[in-house]
């Protein structure tokens, strides 16, 4: 028991960090200060937006616990993107956060997995028709 509550509070720890990092980020996008940096980049302007837009939908959906997982894999595919940019642009020291942020992404799923059932036995089926579409 102390350990199912400890996982679920590291989750929301993570889960509201994550938010917040997210929240944060997209802020720059829409304020315009990302743009320039998307632009030296090879990017289009309209990008800063949408992947603001993106990260401010994955933030909401995290702290959903039914969209939980649907936003983490949204927000696995743009940081994913974000690393390879930082890399591909030599940009150093910057490509350190997507990492940090796919560790932290992953860590989640973790923590939010289900229990599997024992080998030999049979599955609920119940449980596997409310599932969410993205576990």
């Amino acid at each position: 028991m102390a350990a199912s509550r400890a996982k679920t509070t590291s989750s929301w720890v993570l889960v509201g960090l994550l938010a917040a990092g997210f929240f944060v980020a997209a802020l720059g996008k829409f304020t315009g200060s990302a743009t320039p940096m998307f632009e030296s980049w090879g990017y289009a302007p309209w990008f800063a937006t949408l992947i603001g837009v993106l990260e401010l939908a994955g933030a909401i959906g995290l702290l959903i616990p039914r969209l939980t997982r649907c936003a983490i894999v949204g927000l696995l595919v743009i940081m994913l993107g974000a690393a390879y940019t930082h890399v591909a642009n030599a940009d150093g020291a910057q490509v350190l956060s997507p990492f940090i942020f796919l560790g932290l992404l992953w860590t989640v799923w973790w923590l939010r997995r289900e229990p599997q059932p024992a080998p030999g036995t049979l599955p609920d089926p119940v449980r596997e028709r409310t599932s969410p579409a993205c576990s």
